[in-house]
């Protein structure tokens, strides 16, 4: 597969521990501080010290902290220079916002104005009091006694008369005690009134009295502004007895939301998830770390227990619910699993945590990165974590619309592939545009738009992949690993960017796309595992672009936004739309470009958005420039080592794509069918000698072309005449004149044959 280096190198162990074996073409280099491989995001893992604990042996560690019981009210971090800056963030938002809700509350009921009419009216009305109701009801009863008197002396008046003789002493009985009642319920009336009007009089000189002398005061001290400053004060107290609303409704802990810039509270949490159906009444969560803010200051995190058998799944499907119930966008909440069914980690923003792009910390650095063990860092989540994706042991599938962002994804699989310099890498644009010339350089393969080619490169990759596997038979093993990448040639890393140009069944790549699909599909369901990964990235997220088959062998998938959730599915899978998983909801805004669904087997579903390469600036080719060297210095620079897939495909097509083909830019090269003179020269390269044998060129050309092969009954002579002529006519026709000559063999034999360098002379093949 490649060429060894003669001699060993004095840190070749140094470097076989660094980031495992390297392929053989590389010269290792002794590692010091300044090329220390940096892994983005992942750190090596770090062994806590021993220490000496009283009563104990040295060398026992202690034990971690409690963390519900050990930690510190201020924890260690906000003690540092950072926490303290993001206290005081912390702050200043938190004034920002209250000044925003009081804004708000102003047109309400809650607002100061309505507490002040609602206080003076509050005020009227206890001067008044409730001695009217009684003066009304006694003013009432004077009335009707008083006409009940008057009904009384006009019946007593009609007694007298001869007609009702008899009657006149009873009927002037009961007018007197009618008039009795009468007078008896006026006095009653004027003592309610009189009542009254003294309290109201007492109550009034109790409130206005002092008002009307501090304003009195107020004006002899202060003249005008005296009088705003008693108005102010009197508006106060007036605010202060009305700041209740007259109905019910108040702003308590119930009402609040993280929308609204409220701190989250176990009750908030109780109560949103009661809202949501998750939690019956008599049920309330189990905080097993209490709601606060995370190591930035910014973000709130609660770590819980879920009650009455309810677990993680079932409120990951009310996860938008419960977003809502909260008072934020799904984007701004996260639900972790940790470790068991019915514990979760709960995380909210306060906005949406993917407005703000993250530029790639590959960008700038000089560093190599293990891309085996490390990963790339391709994107950041929620939290603010960077994601790692590997380039080990699966295929990744990238699709989205157009501007969605999927050109950033694949140019961060770029960028951490050309610092690790043992990925060779194939790149085949679909789009045939100009966006990878510039990086060129760094590229082992480079085409642009160009079926056939990839069709010949898929062949010749699927027999790498035969090689592979046949050392892989050898060792016993089932899998590539970091320490035989070595022995296996390197990471082979074939991306594929526009994947409907090579495999829609229309247009210009009708006649390839068939057998281009049917590679693609056996390389991604074994190369895998043999240090082969395909990155594939389309904007057509189809099925008949990309078949279930060729999808379903692509572990790692990222869906970024989609015209509709039937696209999502294609990418993700069967039904993970309805899962919560729905690409189609991403927004078409520019701040979502980037933004999608990544699933991997080391991360699981989760909700990222790219890091950012500024293309524009040139970011991608200060990565490109910073990985030359590292190349260089390892021998793994395209077009400076053997490789043997663009070996083949020279020797196939007639000419190499190394680094762009001859003009660096990856233009078109049309693939050919071997002929003669090719075979010929693959017979000489065979032999090792730098010549061949006629016996060993026919040898070579039976394999090929039944003409050449012998009949059965033939003898040596006979075959040796008709293979000669056939071989000659064939030259002929090609227009090629091949100088033979006798040559001498290791074991002394001088047969005739041709030179290697007699046959490449001959060639005159067209690129």
């Amino acid at each position: 597969m490649a060429e060894s280096v003669p001699g060993p190198h004095p840190a070749g162990r140094e470097m076989a521990e660094d980031m495992g074996d390297v392929v053989p073409f590389r010269t290792p280099q002794t590692p010091t501080p300044a090329n220390l491989p940096v892994s983005p995001s992942k750190a090596a893992p770090q062994v806590e010290p021993t220490s000496i604990v009283p009563g104990r042996p040295y060398g026992i560690p202690e034990l971690p902290p409690d963390p519900a019981g050990d930690t510190p009210l201020t924890p260690q971090w906000a003690r540092t220079r950072e926490g303290r800056r993001a206290r005081v963030d912390a702050a200043r938002r938190a004034r920002i916002r209250a000044a925003r809700r009081w804004a708000r509350r102003q047109r309400t009921e809650h607002g100061h104005a309505a507490q002040i009419v609602r206080g003076e009216r509050r005020i009227r009305a206890w001067v008044a009091g409730v001695d009217g109701v009684q003066v009304k009801a006694a003013r009432h009863g004077a009335h009707v006694a008083s006409r009940q008197a008057e009904r009384a002396a006009r019946r007593a008046r009609w007694a007298r008369l001869p007609l009702v003789a008899g009657k006149a002493d009873q009927a002037q009985a009961e007018a007197e005690r009618a008039m009795t009642a009468a007078l008896a319920a006026h006095r009653t009336y004027q003592t309610a009134r009189n009542n009254a009007r003294r309290g109201r009089m007492i109550r009034g000189s109790a409130v206005y009295g002092p008002t009307a002398a501090t304003f009195a005061a107020a004006y002899a001290e202060g003249g005008g502004l005296g009088l705003a400053l008693a108005s102010l004060g009197l508006c106060a107290v007036c605010s202060i007895i009305g700041r209740r609303p007259d109905t019910e409704e108040t702003w308590d802990a119930e009402r609040t939301s993280l929308g609204d810039g409220d701190p989250m509270t176990e009750d908030m949490l109780n109560r949103a998830f009661r809202e949501v159906g998750l939690i019956r009444g008599d049920q309330s969560l189990r905080l097993i770390l209490p709601s606060g803010l995370d190591h930035a200051g910014r973000n709130w995190t609660a770590t819980l227990d879920l009650p009455g058998g309810l677990v993680y799944d079932a409120v990951k499907a009310k996860e938008v619910q419960l977003a809502g119930a909260l008072g934020i966008d799904r984007s701004q909440l996260d639900l972790t699993k940790l470790n068991r069914e019915d514990r979760i980690s709960l995380w909210a923003a306060p906005g949406d945590p993917f407005i703000k792009a993250r530029r790639s910390p590959l960008v700038g650095t000089a560093d190599r990165i293990n891309t085996w063990r490390d990963g790339i860092p391709m994107a950041f989540n929620k939290r603010g974590e960077t994601v790692n994706a590997t380039v080990s042991d699966y295929s990744y599938l990238l699709a989205g619309t157009t501007r969605s962002g999927k050109g950033m994804g694949v140019a961060n699989i770029l960028a951490g592939a050309m610092l690790d310099p043992r990925v060779n890498i194939r790149l085949f644009d679909g789009k045939g545009t100009g966006e990878y010339v510039g990086i060129a350089p760094a590229l082992a393969t480079f085409v642009r738009r160009n079926p056939a080619r990839l069709v010949e490169f898929l062949r010749v990759l699927v027999a790498e992949m035969d090689r592979r596997a046949d050392i892989l038979t050898d060792l016993g093993l089932s899998k590539a690993s970091e320490a035989l990448l070595d022995k296996l040639g390197g990471i082979e890393l074939v991306i594929v960017d526009e994947l409907a140009t090579y495999t829609a069944k229309k247009g210009m790549s009708a006649e390839y796309a068939e057998e281009i699909t049917e590679l693609l599909a056996q390389i991604a369901a074994v190369g895998a595992a043999l240090g082969i990964v395909l990155v594939l990235a389309t904007q057509v997220p189809e099925s008949d672009i990309v078949p279930t088959r060729l999808r379903a062998n692509c572990a790692a998938r990222w869906a970024m936004r989609t015209e509709s959730a039937d696209s999502s599915n294609v990418i993700l899978g069967k039904g993970k739309a309805g899962e919560g998983y729905d690409a189609s909801k991403i927004g078409i805004e520019v701040h979502n470009r980037g933004r999608g669904w990544l699933t991997t087997p080391d991360t699981g579903f989760t909700e990222v958005r790219s890091l950012f390469i500024d293309e524009k600036k040139g970011e991608l080719l200060s990565v490109m420039s910073a990985a030359l060297p590292i190349r260089a210095e390892f021998g793994s620079l395209p077009g400076s080592f053997h490789d043997p897939v663009e070996a083949e495909m020279a020797v196939i097509t007639g000419a190499s794509s190394v680094a762009g083909g001859p003009d660096g830019k990856g233009s078109a090269v049309r693939a050919r069918p071997l002929s003669v003179l090719d075979h010929m020269r693959q017979a000489a390269e065979a032999t090792g000698r730098g010549n061949v044998t006629r016996a060993e060129v026919f040898e070579h050309l039976a394999a090929a072309d039944p003409q050449y092969r012998r009949a059965d009954g033939e003898d040596d002579g006979t075959y040796a005449a008709r293979a000669g002529r056939a071989l000659a006519a064939a030259l002929k026709d090609l227009g090629a004149d091949v100088a033979e000559s006798r040559l001498r063999l290791p074991d002394g034999s001088r047969p005739n044959g041709w030179t290697l360098e007699a046959i490449d002379d001959a060639r005159k093949v067209p690129v």
